[in-house]
């Protein structure tokens, strides 16, 4: 969809709270700002999403963000010139329409109603006859034919409710304003419908923080006794997720602004509440969006009033494997399925620098992740590229322009290797149903040979997480390589078995053999081309002990790495220079290695899409590796999903 830039960088997770994780949440619609709550919703495919411009009176802006995988053309901004208000607009579900709601300045209750699948009219705005005004903010859910709204009436701190019937148009008839009995609340509450005939507010008390549901009966216009579940200062997000009967509270802590959550059936208790990290900050309630019966969006403001999108899954990137293929598939080889893979995969940090000029190195023109590998593991990725270097008598993983960093004009020292080793062990143990393939590359002899480093990873990992390779590669099962380490060394093997050899080229007799194109680019339409040209040559063309892997990496220019990377590095250097190198990196645009990878990242969903539907991707030529910078479980989703498609399917 248009935000696949921001889908695309995203996290999974399982049903139960315990298991649901994520990723970094992404600012996916620049420029847009809110002090109130934002709304997103899936509507038939689509997604909308709204929010209020900053000020006590602002303006409401309506998007559409099209479909998932969408091109970037499906957006469009709906005008709503003359719509204002104090509070967040919402959406609304009901007999097959799509509702944007909210409180004009007045006070009076204004909505809109969509015109297509895509787009509202916006140029009919309705005013709903109620008996009072309505104050501090307004949630809806759809109680069978009737839309159900909460909010605060003119007096202080009382929660109110309201219950619409529809015309044949649309257009709701009179409804009247009622007072939510016996409860107080200084903001306005939450509201998500349990059936046709009863709904759940969830709000905060009044002069405390604590947070409480209550259930409404419909048939009896009554209301059961409050009950507390958290400690917050706002009021908590509920929604449906996953099944009908499975509920997902959402909310900001008591003590500081990160969000917690819990899941529920709709009657009895809540799951243990889980806090998210710092990257999940806001002052204001959460919005969710459905996207399928496995994943949903979460949108939230950020404490900078930005508007930022996650994305949740059912699954456990730590033990997706397991998930997809165990127990039917379990015969599978590795030829069969696709991984996500982690280029230069140890450096998301940098701990030392090298070469001939490594004053110029510094983590833009050298880191090329931005998690570790024990992170990425847990994240789902299941092929790690690795260098490896030492450094003050000690094995590091390294990015270089050289194989031996004495030979190298510049390169830097990443993940300390016995690290990473921890890392893979005990994930290992943990996760015995999953695998890893570790594929060492660019070995220097003379400062970490290939037999240092494999009796090192043998004796860390130890012989029984390590896989013996006593079979072809295309009769590997993942039954096979269940719990193990597989170690893949360019150009050694050792002959107990532990170690296979790679190459990369068109054949050749080691255990695995790359298929790829490298880009060499950091224009991305270049890569496009690259790639597709790549797949389309490869097809029938692939031999039992092939791998493709497609390396979708845009690389920076070497004058790029030296100019964007060094801005204001030196103080030594003159203002002059200085200025010159800021504004060639303004006009030329230039970017980080990460950088550069976020850019790119946002374009590999789309196009694997658009090249499965149109044959260039193919049972025949099928990417077992997508290999790529900034691995995270975003990479990992798009796997799970090509996984369950009919390319990869036996």
């Amino acid at each position: 969809m248009v935000f696949v830039a921001a889908l695309v960088l995203f996290m999974c997770g399982k049903l139960t709270a315990q298991s649901l994780s994520f990723g970094e949440p992404v600012e996916f619609m620049p420029g847009a700002t809110t002090d109130n709550a934002v709304d997103i919703t899936n509507y038939k495919g689509g997604f909308f999403v709204s929010w209020k411009e900053i000020g006590k009176t602002g303006k409401i802006h309506l998007r559409y963000l099209g479909k998932q995988y969408a091109a970037i053309a499906s957006q469009h901004e709906e005008q709503l010139s003359d719509a204002q208000s104090n509070f967040a607009p919402v959406f609304s579900k009901l007999n097959g329409r799509l509702y944007l709601s909210w409180i004009a300045a007045d006070g009076t209750f204004k909505y809109i109603i969509n015109a297509t699948d895509t787009s509202f009219n916006t140029q009919k705005v309705y005013t709903a006859v109620l008996n009072a005004k309505l104050t501090s903010g307004v949630t809806s859910a759809a109680l069978g034919n009737r839309l159900m709204i909460t909010g605060h009436g003119n007096a202080k701190n009382q929660m109110v409710y309201a219950l619409f019937d529809v015309d044949a148009d649309g257009t709701f008839t009179n409804a009247t304003i009622k007072a939510i009995p016996n409860v107080k609340s200084a903001d306005y509450p939450f509201l998500v419908s349990l059936n046709n005939t009863s709904a759940r507010i969830t709000y905060k008390g009044f002069g405390e923080n604590k947070t409480y549901y209550m259930d409404y009966q419909a048939g009896t216009d009554a209301w059961a006794p409050p009950k507390s579940f958290a400690k917050s200062n706002t009021t908590p997000a509920v929604y449906h997720v996953f099944d009908a009967n499975r509920l997902f509270y959402i909310w900001k802590g008591a003590g500081d602004n990160r969000l917690n959550y819990a899941t529920g059936q709709k009657e009895g208790p809540l799951t243990n509440t889980i806090t998210l990290s710092n990257d999940f900050t806001t002052r204001l309630p959460a919005s969710i969006a459905t996207v399928d019966d496995k994943k949903f969006i979460l949108a939230f403001v950020g404490t900078d009033k930005k508007i930022r999108l996650s994305f949740f899954t059912s699954y456990d990137p730590a033990s997706w494997i397991e998930d997809v293929f165990y127990p039917e598939k379990m015969h599978y080889t590795l030829k069969d399925i696709v991984i996500p893979g982690s280029h230069d995969a140890g450096m998301s940090v940098l701990t030392a620098t090298g070469g001939q000029q490594k004053g110029t190195i510094n983590e833009c023109n050298t880191l090329t992740q931005s998690q570790n590998i024990k992170t990425q593991l847990d994240q789902g990725i299941r092929m790690f590229d690795l260098r490896i270097g030492e450094f003050n008598k000690e094995l590091y993983t390294k990015h270089s322009s050289s194989d031996c960093m004495s030979e190298a004009v510049g390169g830097g020292y990443g993940e300390k290797f016995d690290d990473a080793l921890s890392g893979v062990k005990q994930f290992l143990h943990t996760n015995n149903k999953e695998f890893v393939l570790l594929t060492l590359t660019h070995f220097c002899e003379k400062e970490a040979p290939a037999q240092r480093v494999a009796n090192d990873m043998i004796a860390k990992l130890g012989k029984d997480l390590v896989y013996v390779i006593d079979k072809p590669l295309n009769e590997v099962t993942l039954a096979d390589v269940a719990g193990k380490a597989v170690l893949l060394f360019e150009g050694y093997n050792t002959t107990d078995k532990l170690v296979g050899s790679t190459t990369i080229g068109t054949g050749s007799a080691a255990f695995v053999n790359f298929r790829r194109a490298y880009a060499a680019t950091n224009a991305l339409n270049k890569l496009l081309q690259g790639q597709q040209a790549f797949l389309i040559e490869m097809t029938g063309k692939v031999k039992n002990n092939d791998l493709v892997r497609l390396d979708w990496q845009l690389t920076q220019a070497a004058d790029e790495a030296a100019l964007v990377c060094n801005d204001f590095q030196d103080e030594r250097i003159s203002p002059i220079v200085n200025g010159a190198i800021l504004l060639t990196n303004l006009i030329r645009k230039n970017k980080s290695i990460r950088d550069l990878a976020l850019y790119g990242n946002k374009s590999l969903p789309l196009k694997l899409k658009e090249w499965a539907g149109d044959g260039t991707i193919n049972k025949k030529n099928k990417p077992n590796i997508l290999y790529v910078d900034m691995a995270g479980a975003w990479i990992t989703d798009y796997c799970v999903e090509l996984n369950k498609s009919a390319i990869y399917t036996k």
